[in-house]
């Protein structure tokens, strides 16, 4: 293949705690002649080993000082594109940077990667690689808050997630966001129900008619009495593509029971269920229009307290 970028792709996204790195793993072991990594060149706090063999891969200044650069660094590209830091020729110039040494680097013919900081390229993604198909994942919100924000290694709006460094989208970002004047006040289960709505939006919105895109919804893939269907469904649409290129897989259901990356038996929240009726009108205030799209919130006992005569209260 003479350009690098021709090579066929799988780039599979979301807002993280949708078993992306369950993907990785699953897809690298269940699709022949193929090369699947979870958010490569990204540093794991958690995982020294890893940033350690990563520093010895792409060099020591892109693993360190680098990070903070969107030329350097897909969530800091990711970022500022959202931002309208940065035009879209130059956001394809940095993401070929990011990633011809990794194609280049791949001796199978198909390359999966798996990582939720592509939100903010998503629909630049096939004009950089022609040859690719996006997959969406997106998870109930009441779920993946609970899960965020348990997660020891998802550092979302964490002590280092600092302002100022940029890394993650703000509503003070976007001074049309209606959230904007009140980000600072804002608590940070709140701030996660915000962030849910805003890249989930700009995902769909961004990606709307494409013909390499499909979105799934975790629980189809990971919970539902059909859940082997759905992955199956997944690896289809994942082997095939118009081109008439293809790759040949094998299922193994078992994969779907074993848990990669899961949030702690110790969540810092409880179960949905026992909210008040307080965190559940925050949740649903930003994240309503999207549960009702896909399907989530029809429960007897979450109506029940959105029923309920809770006012907002305002500083």
């Amino acid at each position: 293949m003479n350009n690098v970028f021709d090579k066929h792709c799988v780039f599979i996204t979301s807002t993280g705690r949708t078993g992306t790195r369950f993907l990785a793993k699953s897809l690298s072991k269940m699709v022949e002649d193929c090369y699947a990594v979870h958010e490569p060149a990204n540093v794991f706090i958690k995982d020294l080993k890893k940033w350690g063999e990563d520093i010895k891969r792409f060099g020591f200044y892109q693993m360190t000082v680098g990070q903070f650069l969107p030329s350097k660094s897909m969530c800091k590209l990711s970022t500022y594109r959202r931002r309208g830091k940065i035009n879209d020729e130059k956001t394809k110039e940095y993401i070929k940077g990011l990633r011809k040494q990794i194609l280049e680097e791949t001796k199978e013919s198909l390359y999966v990667e798996s990582s939720n900081h592509l939100h903010g390229v998503i629909d630049l993604l096939g004009d950089v690689f022609p040859n690719s198909k996006v997959v969406f994942i997106i998870r109930d919100p009441r779920t993946w808050i609970r899960s965020a924000i348990s997660s020891p290694v998802y550092l979302l709006y964490s002590k280092v997630d600092f302002s100022f460094l940029g890394m993650s989208m703000r509503a003070s970002h976007f001074k049309d966001d209606p959230y904007s004047m009140k980000w600072k006040s804002m608590s940070k289960f709140e701030k996660f129900a915000w962030y849910y709505n805003k890249l989930n939006t700009l995902v769909l919105e961004s990606m709307k008619n494409k013909k390499n895109f499909k979105l799934y919804r975790y629980e189809d893939l990971f919970t539902s009495e059909k859940k082997e269907e759905n992955f199956i469904d997944l690896l289809e649409f994942s082997t095939k593509f118009d081109d008439g290129f293809s790759r040949k897989y094998t299922f193994e259901p078992s994969f779907l029971s074993k848990k990669i990356n899961s949030a702690s038996d110790k969540y810092k929240i409880p179960h949905w269920k026992n909210w008040d009726k307080k965190r559940a009108h925050i949740l649903q205030k930003h994240c309503g229009e999207l549960m009702d799209k896909f399907g989530y919130g029809k429960e007897p006992e979450w109506l029940e307290k959105l029923n309920s005569d809770y006012k907002e209260e305002y500083a």
